[in-house]
């Protein structure tokens, strides 16, 4: 299934942008997994067996910078397209690969984990003992506000983890992204690439305690607003954590269908030690 250029959803192509030599450590992070896979070899073998789920890869928007690569493609998975978004950093002779993806489907997961754990040990695909996976309250007095650093328009759309389809509207995008910012608390900013229309942003939230990672591509109208925004994320059982919260608090105003797909594989009472 592999094809040149994209084999191991863009990992070889971005080591290679970064000019990997045998005296780098490369180390990979697997969107379904905590921890990382240490050695280049087997960081190769890890993004490959991820890569070999999809039929095809395409590519999307590519970003580069000072040790740092970034690419946005698009696989498909029987007749799903599932977005996802891999990043190549260089932190002297270490570089650091993160795969992220922008939906998590249930066959899509078991799919990863059955291509997958006989690479990666099978402590690191579920939460931590001791992780406390109740839905908090809702402060009935709980004031959002969603700290966008721009304009949006009025035909702004957001997809994310979250919901399997597209939030549209200016409204709803904004109410969306206060809630979101009420479960993951402040955020620590990381790199950022601008190519032509897109910008590649890198962040980390923190849910449960653990950290929410998250890969958001910006599309602006102009210079100052922005009329879309494609969130890819990792680790999958924080996603999930992620987005048993989000549920609780947006079904009032994003009805069932955002969260059931045509396969009824929605986002069901979270069971985080399952994969």
């Amino acid at each position: 299934m592999n094809h040149q250029g994209r084999a191991g959803l863009y990992v070889g192509e971005l080591l290679r942008e970064l000019d990997t030599s045998a005296q780098d450590e490369v180390s990979l992070r697997h969107p379904m997994t905590f921890g990382e896979i240490v050695g280049r070899d087997q960081v190769e073998r890890l993004a490959a067996a991820a890569d070999g789920i999809f039929s095809e890869v395409e590519p999307t928007h590519a970003w580069s910078g000072a040790d740092i690569g970034g690419r946005e493609w698009h696989g498909r998975f029987q007749d799903r397209q599932i977005r996802g978004v891999t990043v190549a950093r260089r932190f002297g002779t270490r570089i650091q690969v993160d795969i992220f993806l922008g939906s998590f489907p249930a066959p899509v997961r078991r799919a990863l984990y059955d291509a997958s754990r006989d690479l990666v040990d099978a402590t690191v695909w579920t939460l931590p003992p001791g992780i406390d996976t109740a839905l908090p309250p809702v402060p009935d007095d709980e004031v959002l506000d969603a700290k966008l650093p721009f304009g949006i328009t009025d035909e702004m759309f957001l997809t994310s983890p979250v919901a399997c389809k597209p939030i549209r509207g200016s409204a709803d995008v904004e109410r969306v992204c206060g809630h979101s910012i009420a479960v993951y608390g402040g955020r620590a900013s990381g790199p950022r690439l601008s190519a032509g229309a897109t910008t590649l942003s890198l962040w980390t939230g923190e849910v449960g305690g653990l950290p929410l990672e998250v890969a958001n591509v910006i599309h602006w109208e102009d210079a100052q607003n922005v009329k879309g925004m494609a969130m890819a994320m990792r680790p999958w059982p924080v996603v999930a954590l992620f987005q048993a919260r989000m549920r609780a608090r947006t079904l009032s105003f994003l009805d069932a269908s955002y969260f059931e797909s045509e396969s009824g594989d929605g986002v069901t009472p979270l069971q985080p030690r399952e994969v």
